[in-house]
């Protein structure tokens, strides 16, 4: 059985940014698939893309309507927010990763593809993946 994975919005800034070629090419890899994000994610990526990356509004645009063809995305639910407060307090784990978090166990991922958090780290079902180490 192949393993259901969700992708944090940094996976994505490496795939659009030629500042590390090693970074890029492994993330391009990652976004090339099928996988699961949520909108928090279409958020931060977007922003990111536009702050860092120099992106336009039509590129922005276009990029958001290609997640929702390529991506499983999750919308936050009362559950999601509930189980990130059990995890932010049950982990240490900042506001934001323990909502990424939370996605991606509610929408039964196995993986989660992130360089922000713990390498290694398991979280009920869920082992979080530095794709780059």
């Amino acid at each position: 059985m192949k393993d259901k994975i969700f992708i944090d919005s940094n996976i994505f800034l490496y795939a659009f940014s030629d500042k590390d070629i090693s970074k890029q090419s492994i993330s391009a890899k990652i976004v090339e698939q099928s996988h699961t994000i949520s909108t928090q994610v279409l958020n931060e990526v977007s922003n990111n893309m536009i702050k860092k990356l120099d992106f336009s509004n039509e590129e922005i645009k276009k990029f958001i309507l290609s997640c929702y063809v390529q991506y499983n995305i999750i919308d936050f639910s009362k559950e999601i927010f509930v189980k990130a407060s059990i995890i932010r307090d049950r982990y240490n784990i900042s506001y934001y990763d323990s909502l990424i978090i939370s996605s991606a166990i509610d929408s039964k991922c196995d993986i989660i593809y992130s360089e922000d958090m713990q390498h290694n780290q398991k979280i009920e079902n869920l082992t979080i993946t530095n794709p780059f180490k």
